[in-house]
């Protein structure tokens, strides 16, 4: 190894060709850093003194019958990149093309040709040597601009050719260099580079950790086309991907979530201590290191692992979902909604698992529905989600919960009182009603309900993306010029209204503030040249009453929360029996919008035990009826699909050996009146699960004999 101070003219000396590693990064610099570069060209010109900017590693490499110098660059390549593409924008201004030719050219005099002093790894080769090969002063336009191409436009627009001068700058930017021999282990200082802060992705430390030189041909057949293939490929792994309080490249991202699923593996048996240090996002690179050496796993085994999860990653996890459109039925495009959008991070690990051990697409997707469910039962009743990464990326991987009753089983064995328990239909009804929530997501929850309703729906209009709404306070929350309050309300309430799920709508294009904080007519219908809701409401499912309602004040809010839980808890059932309290408890289930009912002129009650009155009364009529004749006439088709239940009748025999934690709850065989009897002595109970389409066939059945029924919904601003 040999150091010492060098010049930007010594470097570039018009016989040396500088390689960039194959295992080296792209190039990654931003405006910042070319602002900041550009400033200090300007200042080395106008001083003349010399500026030192940092330390650069080379590694001479063998040149065989090569006429040049040939080295690689381990530490470095961001400057030197950046030099060619400024000093290529500045010479093209000057129409000084010798000058750069001398530095960043070589030539070799035997077969009378040219070639570039810097050859640029793969994924930035092509862009690279279109910039040197430029031969006019002009911005360079291409579909898929790179980092490469974005500098030299940045430089070829910002240069000013008289603040700079380029021989001051060869003999004035001093570098400190080190150079290595071919037997020298450049690995050693590669890794020594980035302990000291230089911030490489976790998939570019990695690849360096797992090939080397020797190895070049495995790299280019495995890892070059999962990560590297094209400028498409680089650009989706290097996007920017918002993870918490942080922001992160893509890559770094996917690893996170591989070594969350890999540290679960039975087989290696991870201790509990290194599962907590390994989870952690800090340190990524040397965790990986750390698991590889202390459970000497195998390297190309991992690879090839790596390598099919990165490519299930790749095919079916997008950043970019906001931008694109939003199917109304559960998949993977509404999971990346989640993740993206509500920037629920902490179930990638969980979702890729799927991905790779779940092949029934069917099945997949009804998981990823219940995934659905739970977390936006959760977001509209902002549960404490801090125990969500022990859920998502340990516990459900750790169990191999691959099935939709597992994950069902796993998820509702969550008590209420526990934090991460399925919130009731009740508490979505309430949440909708009293929770106010950061505008994004509100408007996440409108737009995937409003998705959902659409869903095999005829429109006039196609939905937008995501990105192109905008939440509006229907009453606006500067209200008092415009909204007085009613006598029987307060201000407090009027704020908790204007807040709440009921009020908020979902728009195309932001209202004019003149008309945002109008009266309702003026709001709703729009004054002289703004447009109000009413225009740009047309064909939204989740405005459709609003603008047909001649007031909005509170009672109108209410009754619009309502009808928000109602599609709510039908768009994200819970498949959770609602708890009984008695005859006149509030008892809300799936679809239902809080109906009750009364049979034969009797109290109003809840579906479930509705359902109870009928069969009981069904069976006081027809004294003779065995239980297989009741069976048949009770079908388990009038049960919703999604419980767990053994039928919509159960015998006390299947009861007791049914093996779930829940079934108290699903037939309550110890509640009053719960325990029937047939003709032919044979104890049974009744499903308590409903939603308003089951309800309507027992309802049918009840007529059939007579009964009389009457249905009816509660006051809309018992919340309120």
């Amino acid at each position: 190894m040999d150091a010492g101070t060098k010049q930007l003219a010594d470097i570039l000396n018009g016989n040396r060709v500088l390689e960039v590693p194959y295992y080296q990064r792209s190039y990654v610099w931003k405006e910042d850093q070319w602002s900041r570069f550009l400033s200090d060209m300007e200042y080395i010109t106008s001083t003349g003194k010399d500026y030192f900017l940092g330390s650069i590693i080379l590694k001479q490499q063998p040149t065989g019958i090569s006429p040049f110098d040939l080295q690689s660059i381990i530490d470095g390549q961001q400057r030197f990149t950046t030099f060619a593409l400024f000093f290529k924008a500045l010479c093209l201004k000057t129409d000084d093309m010798e000058t750069f030719d001398s530095k960043f050219m070589v030539r070799d005099r035997k077969t009378k040709t040219r070639q570039i002093a810097i050859r640029h790894s793969i994924n930035d080769r092509k862009d690279f040597e279109a910039i040197i090969a430029m031969d006019k002063d002009e911005q360079y336009v291409s579909e898929l601009p790179s980092n490469i191409i974005k500098a030299y436009n940045y430089f070829q627009e910002n240069i000013k050719p008289e603040k700079i001068d380029i021989d001051v700058l060869l003999n004035h930017v001093i570098f400190i260099g080190i150079s290595l021999q071919q037997g020298e282990d450049e690995q050693v200082i590669f890794d020594t580079i980035n302990s000291l802060g230089v911030r490489l992705t976790t998939g570019e430390l990695l690849k360096n950790y797992f090939f080397t030189e020797s190895t070049r041909e495995e790299y280019e057949e495995l890892w070059m086309p999962i990560f590297e293939k094209d400028r498409e490929l680089a650009n989706y792994w290097d996007a920017e991907v918002t993870s918490g309080r942080l922001k992160r490249a893509n890559i770094d991202f996917f690893f996170t979530a591989y070594l969350n699923i890999k540290i679960q593996d039975p087989n290696i048996k991870v201790s509990a201590d290194h599962k907590m240090r390994y989870r952690r996002s800090e340190g990524l690179f040397n965790n990986y290191k750390d698991l590889i050496g202390t459970y000497n796993l195998d390297k190309k085994e991992m690879i090839y692992d790596i390598l099919e999860y990165a490519l299930l990653y790749h095919d079916n996890i997008n950043p970019n979902i906001a931008k694109g459109d939003i199917p109304g039925t559960p998949g993977i495009e509404r999971i990346n909604f989640l993740i993206f959008v509500l920037e629920y991070t902490t179930i990638v690990p969980y979702v890729l698992y799927l991905l790779k051990n779940v092949n029934d697409i069917e099945e997949r997707n009804a998981m990823f529905g219940y995934i659905e469910s739970y977390i936006l039962r959760r977001q509209i009743c902002k549960s404490d989600n801090k125990n969500f990464s022990d859920l998502f990326a340990e516990m459900l991987i750790l169990n191999k919960v691959t099935t939709l009753e597992a994950l069902k089983d796993y998820i509702e064995n969550k008590e209420d009182s526990q934090a991460l328990a399925l919130p009731r239909d009740r508490q979505i009804t309430k949440a909708c009603h009293t929770q106010w929530y950061p505008n994004k997501k509100a408007l996440a929850i409108l737009y995937l309900i409003e998705t959902a309703i659409r869903e095999g729906k005829p429109h006039a209009t196609k939905l937008y993306p995501f990105e192109r709404y905008s939440l509006e306070h229907i009453m606006p929350k500067s209200w008092k010029e415009n909204w007085p309050v009613h006598p029987k309300y307060t201000e407090d309430q009027r704020e908790d209204a204007i807040h709440c799920l009921g009020n908020l709508a979902m728009l195309p294009s932001k209202l004019n503030t003149s008309i945002s904080n109008a009266s309702w007519r003026d709001k709703k219908n729009g004054k002289g040249k703004n447009l109000g809701i009413t225009h740009y409401a047309a064909d939204i499912e989740t405005l459709t009453d609003v603008i047909t309602q001649p007031k909005w004040n509170e009672e109108t809010i209410a009754e619009r929360a309502n009808w928000i839980a109602a599609k709510a808890i039908e768009t994200w059932p819970s498949y959770l029996p609602e708890e009984e309290e008695g005859e006149e408890a509030l008892t809300t289930t799936t679809g239902s919008g809080n109906l009750k009912l009364a049979l034969n002129g009797g109290s109003y009650v809840s579906m479930s035990r509705f359902v109870l009155d009928v069969v009981r009364a069904y069976v006081s009529k027809h004294p003779d009826a065995t239980y297989a004749q009741l069976k048949e006439v009770f079908s388990d088709k009038l049960c919703c699909s999604g419980y767990k239940f053994k039928g919509l009748l159960c015998t006390e025999e299947e009861y007791n050996a049914w093996d779930n934690k829940l079934k108290p709850k699903r037939y309550m065989p110890d509640g009053p009146d719960r325990r029937l009897v047939s003709a032919d002595e044979i104890v049974f109970f009744v499903n308590t699960q409903w939603t308003k389409d089951g309800i309507n066939g027992i309802i049918k059945i009840a007529k059939a004999e007579g009964f009389k029924v009457s249905t009816k919904l509660p006051d809309p601003t018992l919340f309120t």
